[in-house]
């Protein structure tokens, strides 16, 4: 994950290198996306001794609990033609009950009919998760949306993603009412697989 973010990164500064200081300012566009989380299905493999019993503990499987949450992004894109737009994006999301991060993601945007007229696109994105005491996260989307040409650097989209995103959550005790001390945790993989439904504004 770090090394695509490196790499994209390395992209943009070679092309503002390689391209005049106007025609740079006029391939960027800033943007805002927000929207809707819905967290449909969770996998969990937990391995960890229990103090409360004196027994090592391991949990292996899927939860289909639905969780709702919110998420918010800023952007800035550099179109490299008319149909293919890099970018990197970070702001701030939930991801399951009591879990938040602040994502660092590179995404790349593909529309069908060209960026300046109406019409589908699809994009995918993947990154890193910041902002948890106790992990460094990935996570990945694929998704499509519906862009609303409104003028010169200026569209509305309203886009739909499927999400995936790794953490290493805290294991709660129900029969002490506490957290599991992380020295007696061995594992703690989580995969969070949500939908994503928002608007996304590029300027």
């Amino acid at each position: 994950m770090k090394r695509t973010l490196a790499l994209l990164s390395a992209i943009l500064l070679c092309l503002s290198a390689n391209a005049g200081g106007k025609e740079f300012l006029s391939r960027l566009h800033p943007g805002l996306e927000w929207g809707y989380s819905l967290t449909a299905a969770t996998f969990r493999h937990f391995n960890y001794l229990d103090p409360s019993i004196g027994f090592r503990i391991n949990e292996k499987g899927w939860s289909s609990m639905a969780q709702s949450n919110a998420y918010v992004l800023a952007s800035v894109g550099y179109n490299i033609n008319d149909r293919l737009m890099l970018s990197l994006l970070s702001g701030y999301q939930g991801i399951d009950r009591g879990i938040r991060s602040v994502p660092i993601l590179a995404r790349a945007d593909y529309y069908l009919s060209g960026m300046d007229t109406d019409g589908f696109y699809f994009f995918s994105d993947v990154g890193v998760n910041l902002g948890r005491t106790n992990s460094l996260g990935n996570q990945m989307q694929v998704g499509s949306g519906y862009s609303f040409y409104m003028a010169p650097h200026c569209s509305v989209a309203v886009v739909i993603g499927a999400r995936a995103v790794y953490d290493r959550p805290d294991i709660w005790d129900p029969v002490e009412e506490a957290y599991i001390p992380k020295h007696n945790i061995k594992r703690n993989d989580a995969w969070y697989c949500a939908f994503n439904m928002g608007i996304n504004l590029k300027f």
